[in-house]
């Protein structure tokens, strides 16, 4: 965890433009698969998605690894969140927010989103089918994507739509591919009620033993997710230029999750699915020139 976000003590930077610099600092201290912020990104927006993923890395951060209570420091988090509308919030992430909030006339529904998304993520209830996974992405993820297209200036109800479908695909990757590591520590983003329907158990899930059953069902997950892939693909020809870039890579990226998974077997207890660097390029390479998957 990078204390520079979410120590309390951190305090307000000198001006906005140190404040946006700070939240820089955050995005290139934590390794992401593939960037939020890329080079696709008009360089005036920048700033303003550093703000934005500096505010979700701080939930992110207290939600999974703050060392004290939990639900309080997401409390606090909030209350510097309510501070950016109408207020004077005192954290340097929030300062560099407000801004960002106050010239794109962000909701503040998606950022409150997210924060319950970590809410729920403390009491560690496991989802019981499909569409309580879907219920938790809707908070947990679709409100980055709604985030990502007010910044370009897109705020209906349509994009949004095809926007949630990539942003649910993603979380459903990057559940699968880090299964063998939240599974034992009770995080199960796994529905349940498909593992038992494919024959396996909670009880293997929760001691990070692969299977066939647990195989069958994980291919299930991906497979939906595919589609889900395919459904928002959509939206890249209903945007700038720009985004469409942006867009594309995140559905690259999460696309070649799949295949990794599908690579060894959709058996994610084996090792942890990840795209090489190598496939890094062939992604950046792809999303540039609109080439086919291999």
């Amino acid at each position: 965890m990078t204390q520079l976000v979410v120590d309390p003590d951190a305090g307000l930077a000198s001006d906005e433009d140190a404040a946006f610099a700070l939240c820089k600092q955050v995005v290139h201290r934590h390794y992401e698969n593939f960037s939020v912020v890329s080079l696709f990104v008009p360089k005036p927006l920048r700033p303003h998605f550093w703000a934005v993923y500096a505010f979700c890395r701080g939930v992110d951060d207290l939600g999974d690894e703050y060392p004290g209570d939990r639900l309080a420091a997401l409390a606090a988090w909030e209350r510097q969140l309510r501070a950016c509308y109408g207020g004077r919030p005192t954290h340097f992430v929030f300062q560099a927010l407000q801004r960002t909030i106050t010239q794109f006339s962000l909701p503040i529904e998606p950022f409150l989103d997210l924060l319950e998304a970590n809410r729920r993520d403390q009491q560690q209830q496991p989802c019981q089918t499909w569409e309580d996974l879907m219920e938790y992405c809707r908070y947990s993820a679709n409100p980055v994507g709604r985030l990502v297209l007010a910044l370009f200036g897109f705020t209906d109800s349509l994009r949004q739509r095809l926007s949630d479908k990539t942003c649910s695909a993603l979380q459903v990757a990057n559940h699968l591919q880090d299964l063998g590591r939240d599974a034992p520590q009770g995080r199960i983003y796994l529905p349940l009620r498909d593992l038992a329907a494919c024959g396996g158990s909670e009880s293997d899930l929760r001691a990070g033993r692969g299977s066939e059953p647990l195989r069958r069902c994980v291919q299930m997950q991906a497979e939906r997710a595919s589609q889900m892939f395919v459904e928002g693909a959509a939206l890249e020809a209903m945007v700038s230029p720009r985004l469409r870039l942006q867009l594309r890579m995140y559905r690259f990226g999460g696309q070649a999750i799949l295949r990794a998974l599908a690579r060894q077997e959709y058996d994610p207890m084996l090792k942890r699915p990840t795209v090489s660097g190598l496939g890094k390029v062939s992604i950046a390479v792809r999303t540039l020139f609109a080439l086919p998957q291999a």
